[in-house]
């Protein structure tokens, strides 16, 4: 039965109760990432001021996200976690207040403040996998966190729409919050039902700034953790180019309203939700290698395909089904980056390396997210978009060229998963 492997590790009540408390987080953090670049995009018309609001909540990560990591190994991960949600449910409250365009000062506060929160929690949920279900287990356990984040993008993209056309940002502030908060209540559930293993922290006799430095000290010795990183950086300047843009092709290219674009955005997730179970059904026989390679060509290639559809038709069921296959390469080559990094880096460095992991991301992000804001207003965007397209074919030929096969593994070879000292080899 292909979901008999999913479900056996659904048995084990700690994973369980995180990973349901993902789906709360992350609906909230969808209605949030999909509902406010609509909304702005309504009051101003401008792709260039949407990609601003979305840099700001970037800029912040980066500038806090390291930083985080250091948190993440020093402090008990599940007592951080539910800390995060309540305090991302309180941040959310200003936007009760938002009325005009005159007010996206509140916008960019709130933004911000979202995303140095989840700076914080994404580490430490990537950290507490391996711990939770064995490093044998963490390509599984990573593709069932990707199928249960899409779930949540599903729910919260598709109403976000909703939620702008009847409520303002009211709906995305009240529907956030309680996602927030019942996440979090799940997660001190979680931790009563963890054991020791689970709760580990790194030592304490180093600084905050020197356990800062350690991290990428690690990060920049290990060769195949710095062309994963690599790949990802080249990824993520494509993914931001795609979320400026998108918002911009579906209204001026295929004509559509704020309800379709939030349809649009959410339905990608279907693609993701059958891809978590595919790969969820290979386990450990799924080379973290081979997952970033094929997953960026596929995303490659059906990106292409995506935006020259339009020369053709601008059918609405056409382009559902076109993201619905686009979500699924998206979760192998997640699933195999974050696998990767588990497999080679100790329990008690995990967050810090994750950390660096999610400041590259947002780093490159903002990039893209500044060159697509800057193109999209000035340059044909279909045009612009089968580069953002190209771009991620060349991320799968970094992983192609620069990662060694079974490179995943030299973490579980040679040292346990609760040893706290550096364990990464150097080259």
């Amino acid at each position: 039965m292909p979901l008999t492997p999913m479900l056996s590790l659904l048995r084990r009540k700690a994973f369980c109760l995180v990973w349901t408390a993902g789906l709360g987080a992350d609906a909230a953090s969808w209605l949030l990432i999909t509902g406010l670049p609509i909304y702005v995009f309504g009051l101003t018309d401008s792709s260039f001021v949407t990609s601003t609001v979305l840099i700001v909540e970037l800029a912040a990560g980066i500038s806090c996200g390291s930083f985080a990591g250091v948190l993440v190994d020093r402090l008990d991960r599940f007592r951080l976690m539910t800390a995060v949600t309540a305090l991302q449910a309180g941040a959310l409250v200003p936007l009760l207040f938002v009325r005009s365009a005159h007010q996206l000062w509140i916008i960019y506060l709130v933004a911000a403040a979202e995303a140095i929160l989840t700076q914080t929690y994404e580490p430490a949920k990537n950290t507490l996998l391996p711990s939770l279900v064995g490093t044998d287990e963490t390509v599984r356990a990573n593709s069932m966190v990707a199928f249960n984040t899409n779930l949540g993008r599903l729910v919260g993209s598709s109403l976000s729409g909703f939620a702008l056309a009847h409520g303002g940002t009211r709906f995305l502030c009240v529907g956030s919050g309680v996602c927030f908060l019942a996440a979090g209540a799940l997660l001190h559930l979680g931790r009563r039902a963890s054991g020791p293993a689970a709760q580990v922290s790194a030592r304490q006799g180093t600084s905050a700034v020197g356990a800062w430095r350690e991290g990428i000290r690690l990060v920049r010795a290990d060769r195949d953790i710095r062309v994963a990183f690599l790949s990802t950086a080249t990824w993520s300047v494509s993914q931001g180019m795609f979320v400026v843009l998108f918002v911009v092709f579906v209204s001026r290219v295929l004509g559509d309203s704020a309800d379709v674009t939030g349809v649009l955005r959410g339905v990608q997730a279907i693609g993701g939700l059958m891809g978590g179970v595919f790969i969820a059904t290979l386990g450990h026989r799924a080379e973290p290698r081979r997952l970033m390679i094929i997953g960026a060509t596929s995303f490659g290639l059906l990106s292409l395909v995506l935006w020259n559809t339009a020369y053709v038709t601008h059918s609405e069921a056409v382009y559902i089904a076109l993201f619905i296959a686009v979500g699924i390469p998206g979760i192998a080559s997640n699933s195999g980056v974050f696998s990767l990094v588990q497999g080679r880096v100790a329990n008690g460095e995990l967050g810090r390396v994750f950390s660096i992991f999610y400041m590259v991301n947002n780093s490159f992000q903002c990039l893209g997210m500044l060159v697509g804001g800057l193109l999209g207003d000035r340059v044909n965007v279909t045009f612009v978009l089968d580069g953002q397209a190209a771009l991620y074919l060349v991320a799968a030929a970094i992983s192609l060229t620069g990662l060694r096969a079974g490179g995943e593994r030299h973490r579980s070879a040679h040292a346990p998963a609760e040893r706290l000292q550096p364990t990464l080899k150097r080259e």
